[in-house]
C-alpha cells in the first residue's frame, strides 16, 4: 500500500536498506506534519520534521462516505484493519493518499547542516515508511484524520445508514392502521374505554381519549356534540 511513498522517498535518495548514522529515539505523528527526535550521540539529538499537507472537510466528507457505502470496507476498518486497496477511495477524489513524489514533502531538520535531506532527515523517513507499514492508519493522521476520529465518524453513519427507514418504504394508508391507531403515542391503551351502543354516533366521542385541549374552559369533547348532533340529524 505504500509504494506511492516508497517512490517519493526514492526521489530523495533515501532506499530500504540504509542505515544513517543516528538513531530516530521519538516519532510523533499528527495533522500535516511527522517529527522524530533523532540522536546522533548520548548528548546530542536534533529534531526533524516532515511535512505532508492535510486534506479538507470537503475531501475527507466524500472519502468516509464512499467507505460507508461499501460493507466489506467499513467491517474491515471498524475491525481495527486497512483494506490494500483503500488508496482507490482518495484516487476518486483525485488526491493521493501517500505522497506521489519528493516536492510534496516539506523536511526541516534543526542541525547546522545544509543538505537536504540530511542524514537526520533520512532516518526519520526512513521511521516513517517503517511506521507507515506496520500501522497503515499513521497516514490518515499525517493526512488529517486521526484513527479515532475516523473510526467514529465511519461508525457513526454506518450506523445512520443501517437503522434509516428505506427509501421505498412507503406512509401506510389511514384505513390500514385504524385497529391500533390510538396504541401509537402517549394516548396510551384504551381497549378498556366503555364502547357506546351499536349505531350511536355520538358515541364516538366517547372513544376518543380524553383531550387536554379546552376553549374557554370547556373541553373540546363537550363542544364537539352539538355539531354531531346537527351532522347526523339528531337535532
Amino acid at each position: 500500500m505504500t509504494d506511492g511513498f516508497r517512490r517519493a522517498l526514492d526521489e530523495l535518495g533515501v532506499h530500504k536498506g540504509l542505515v544513517p548514522p543516528c538513531r530516530v529515539d521519538t516519532l510523533t505523528i499528527g495533522p500535516g506534519a511527522a517529527v522524530a527526535e533523532v540522536r546522533v550521540t548520548r548528548q546530542r539529538f536534533y529534531e526533524v520534521r516532515i511535512g505532508l499537507p492535510t486534506f479538507g472537510k470537503q475531501v475527507w466528507t466524500a472519502v468516509t462516505a464512499a467507505i460507508v457505502a461499501e460493507e466489506a470496507t467499513t467491517a474491515t476498518l471498524l475491525d481495527g484493519r486497512v483494506p490494500e486497496d483503500v488508496e482507490r477511495f482518495f484516487a476518486a477524489e483525485q488526491v493521493p493518499l501517500f505522497p506521489e513524489a519528493a516536492w510534496e514533502l516539506s523536511l526541516d531538520c534543526t542541525c547546522p547542516g545544509t543538505r537536504v535531506p540530511c542524514d537526520h532527515l533520512v532516518a526519520g523517513l526512513i521511521a516513517l515508511e517503517q511506521e507507515a507499514e506496520t500501522e497503515p492508519f499513521s497516514i490518515f493522521a499525517l493526512r488529517g484524520r486521526e484513527r479515532t476520529t475516523l473510526l467514529e465518524d465511519i461508525g457513526r453513519q454506518a450506523g445512520a445508514r443501517v437503522t434509516a427507514p428505506s427509501a421505498d418504504a412507503g406512509t401506510p394508508a389511514l384505513d390500514e392502521v385504524m385497529d391500533d391507531f390510538f396504541g401509537w403515542g402517549p394516548a396510551g391503551d384504551v381497549t378498556n374505554t366503555r364502547r357506546p351502543p351499536a349505531g350511536d354516533p355520538l358515541g364516538l366521542l366517547d372513544e376518543v381519549p380524553p383531550l387536554k385541549a379546552t376553549v374557554d374552559g370547556t373541553s373540546v369533547t363537550a363542544l364537539l356534540r352539538p355539531l354531531y348532533r346537527v351532522l347526523t340529524g339528531q337535532e
